[in-house]
């Protein structure tokens, strides 16, 4: 009896031993090739938001990996960047601006991707820009989207009072001048934003540092930046406030406030970067006549350039990432066309794989921005967010505001250079 049931309870154990081995051998014959868990990882570093969307799809696409995603302040990103990558190994993507390109190749960080197909949905002078900046003729990273500064400008009223499209400084302020006599408000400006307070800035001094002889940035500790023409730039600057260019309400607007001041039809002009074109749809345009056109600085001989960048940033893989080819596979997946489409769903703004369009008139100004050369900031007069402070990128703000005279713009900005 007891030899019985022992046989009973040995087969059972045998039997339930050779079902669990079964499914352990089904599961592992049916697993997905890979390496170990920590090696499924992508670790990408930036200081923009990624759609969910994109990394719900390319999850979907590649459930075997995951993506972690450390995203840092604008402000100081490079020393965040630096740090990091001095500290730790397993960084495989990273984010930089346009203007620290070359010193990323320099160091040695960046691999070289040129055979990759996702180069061959790039327009032609973003990858034209790269090559400049890198002064060869491979590619270090993608550069998803530009970076251009428009003036918008209500065009019923440029039409009324016979005006020119204020695409340079002599047509802006004439504008300005002619709008302010006539009792309607010249220019919507978010000066509570830094970034707003920068771009009008770079607009109203152009003119002036177009023909710099060297780049006037923080790196340079601001160097020559108290020639009379500059600071005369800066005067401009400083006197908007007093001459009634400026309104109050635009100390206490930020960017996005201020562009839509101007689309509820409240001012005549806005100055704002590519990427608000998302705050403009088909009822703004059924109630305003609005149009975009560049900014082109004279000061610059018979070159006609536009004010901005055709990178903005490039995104790259690190040359000692254990993930090349799934960080490959991942930037080949980026700039897909129907990966850029819900990208633009999602964002509504701009990219150099896929330009969105409101209607055929913007599209069409767009493009004629985009055609030209370029007056590209951090090569001419920059006081750049990613390696400067906060308090360098807000002088711009205390100079619209009247609180620092344009001499002591001057001696701020060089002071704040050498910390």
């Amino acid at each position: 009896m007891h030899k019985r049931l022992f046989k009973k309870i040995l087969f059972i154990v045998l039997a339930a031993g050779a079902v669990i081995s079964f499914l352990f051998f089904y599961s592992y014959l049916n697993s997905s090739p890979g390496t170990s868990k920590e090696t499924r990882s992508i670790n990408i570093l930036t200081y923009k938001d990624i759609p969910l969307s994109t990394l719900d799809g390319f999850h979907d696409k590649y459930p075997d990996y995951k993506i972690n995603i450390e995203r840092y302040s604008v402000y100081g990103y490079l020393s965040y960047l630096d740090e990091k990558l001095d500290q730790d190994d397993s960084v495989d993507i990273i984010e930089i601006p346009a203007e620290a390109y070359p010193k990323y190749i320099y160091n040695n960080i960046l691999l070289p991707i040129t055979d990759m197909d996702a180069f061959t949905r790039i327009n032609a002078a973003a990858l034209d820009y790269l090559k400049r900046m890198s002064r060869s003729d491979k590619y270090f990273g993608i550069p998803y989207q530009s970076n251009y500064l428009g003036v918008w400008y209500n065009a019923s009223l440029f039409d009324k009072y016979n005006l020119e499209p204020p695409d340079t400084l002599q047509n802006f302020m004439d504008a300005c001048r002619v709008f302010k006599e006539n009792g309607i408000a010249p220019l919507s400006a978010g000066l509570a934003d830094s970034a707003s307070a920068n771009d009008l800035l770079t607009l109203l001094t152009a003119d002036a540092f177009a023909t710099a002889d060297s780049p006037v940035t923080a790196s340079s500790g601001f160097r020559s930046l108290e020639r009379p023409t500059y600071l005369d730039s800066l005067r401009l600057c400083y006197d908007m406030r007093k001459n009634g260019y400026l309104a109050e309400t635009s100390l206490h607007m930020t960017g996005e406030q201020a562009f839509q001041a101007f689309l509820d039809s409240t001012y005549a002009m806005t100055v704002a970067p590519e990427t608000y074109i998302s705050m403009v749809d088909d009822s703004v345009l059924q109630q305003i006549n609005i149009d975009v056109c560049g900014f082109y600085p004279s000061g610059n001989g018979s070159a006609h350039m536009a004010v901005g960048s055709p990178a903005d940033s490039v995104i790259g893989i690190c040359k000692d990432s254990s993930n090349i080819d799934i960080s490959r596979t991942f930037l080949d997946y980026y700039t897909r066309y129907e990966t850029v489409f819900q990208y633009i769903e999602d964002t509504r703004t701009m990219t150099n794989i896929q330009n969105y369009s409101v209607n055929e008139k913007l599209t069409d100004s767009w493009n004629t921005i985009k055609s030209q050369d370029c007056y590209i900031p951090s090569e001419h007069f920059y006081l750049s967010p990613y390696t400067g402070s906060k308090e360098l990128h807000a002088l711009p703000q205390e100079l619209f505001y009247n609180l620092a005279t344009p001499e002591e713009f001057i001696q701020r900005a060089i002071s704040l250079s050498h910390n």
